[in-house]
């Protein structure tokens, strides 16, 4: 009698946690399935609205990556560097330069521009990524307007969802012993229906979107975890290397220069993909951060980091992020699913949609019994009376 009273407790704790868990996140989670499900595609939809050039040139030889900074700081004689991309897979034979205003030691009021590698001129495209279709969107779905403390929110929504999916699953589990999986059951009223597809397709999609939610609380804490991390790994370089600060805008060594410094240290074949120049919150007033990748598998999400002395090419370390860093970086592509091409996008889009739809559907059925309660307390007051 005890073991019973004890498991029907387990039940309906579990029955509350997914009932009041889902409730609370079923209109955040609304928004971001919405805006998740357009910015999985968003590399299509930035090329589609022209925020990215398309290279004229992509498969001659490239020119000096210094050359292409040049002429971008000469074009834009307020603005520096705040760091370099390079991207062979997504954005052949560009340079991608995120510009700040002169003063700017923190990555904000960012402009897009963009060089041709092969010819080392700016392109005429001058991107605002907060003024893009996907910019808005992913402003909204990672951090609601509120900056890191929207991204606290959304780790908070994530975690509830996890919940919710792991209570939904204690709660499915004795009905899944009496009934076949599947099963919809006709002929006894819209509730029991939509109650049998709730479950069935939140089994199917209970892998997927625990993955989902798991890799949405770590990119919620990624600011965080990143900050703590690069302070005290910048804090302990500040203290140990000597030197003044250089010229922000023109460091005395070149770009080139420093990108080949950390690749002749790196593993073999691997490359640098982005460079973040001195003066910034991710660098020191002396270093360039290098990061350089594998050109293949999981090496091109788990870079490492080179700090390379910007007054005279020294490299004085060569970072591998800590296991934390490592499984936030490595959620990023796991949660939005573009690492596999078309066919992967178009299955997260459907994920993504049946989610909705057993959240949606589970907050219909939560307020049709209350809404059938209030009707049977007042039929049943009406009959007394």
């Amino acid at each position: 009698m005890t073991e019973r009273r004890t498991i029907s407790r387990f039940f309906r704790i579990n029955l509350w946690l997914h009932r009041w868990c889902s409730l609370v996140a079923t209109l955040p989670f609304l928004i971001l399935c919405l805006t998740g499900t357009v910015l999985i595609f968003h590399e299509e939809i930035d090329a589609a609205l022209g925020h990215v050039p398309v290279p004229q040139l992509e498969a001659m030889p490239h020119r000096p990556l210094q050359e292409s900074i040049d002429n971008l700081l000469a074009a834009n004689t307020d603005e520096r560097v705040a760091s370099i991309g390079l991207d062979a897979q997504d954005h052949a034979g560009l340079l991608m330069a995120a510009m700040v205003p002169n003063e700017a030691r923190r990555f904000e009021g960012i402009k897009m521009r963009y060089a041709e590698l092969a010819t080392a001129k700016p392109t005429a495209h001058t991107v605002d990524p907060t003024r893009t279709l996907t910019g808005f969107l992913l402003e909204l779905h990672a951090r609601w307007f509120l900056g890191p403390v929207g991204e606290i929110v959304g780790a908070v929504i994530a975690l509830l969802v996890m919940i919710s999916l792991v209570s939904g699953l204690v709660v499915y589990w004795p009905h899944a012993k009496k009934v076949i999986f599947g099963l919809l059951r006709r002929g006894r009223g819209p509730r029991l229906r939509q109650l049998d597809l709730h479950n069935f397709i939140g089994v199917v999609v209970l892998g997927w979107a625990f993955a989902v939610s798991l890799t949405g609380v770590l990119l919620g804490l990624g600011t965080v975890a990143t900050g703590v991390w690069t302070a005290a790994t910048l804090n302990e370089l500040r203290d140990r290397v000597a030197g003044g600060d250089v010229d922000l805008r023109r460091p005395p060594v070149t770009l080139d220069a420093a990108a080949a410094a950390v690749e002749r240290l790196a593993p073999k074949g691997w490359k640098v993909g982005t460079v973040i120049y001195p003066g910034t919150e991710y660098s020191t007033p002396r270093h360039y951060a290098v990061l350089v990748m594998a050109p293949a598998g999981l090496g091109r999400r788990l870079f490492r980091a080179g700090l390379v002395d910007a007054g005279n090419g020294e490299v004085v370390a060569l970072l591998e992020m800590p296991w934390y860093m490592q499984a936030i970086i490595l959620s990023q592509p796991l949660h939005f699913g573009n690492y596999g091409g078309l066919p992967l996008k178009l299955l997260w889009t459907l994920c993504t949609w049946l989610t909705l739809y057993i959240t949606v559907n589970g907050a219909w059925m939560w307020w049709d019994r209350r809404r059938a309660r209030a009707t049977h307390s007042r039929n049943a007051a009406g009959g007394a009376s």
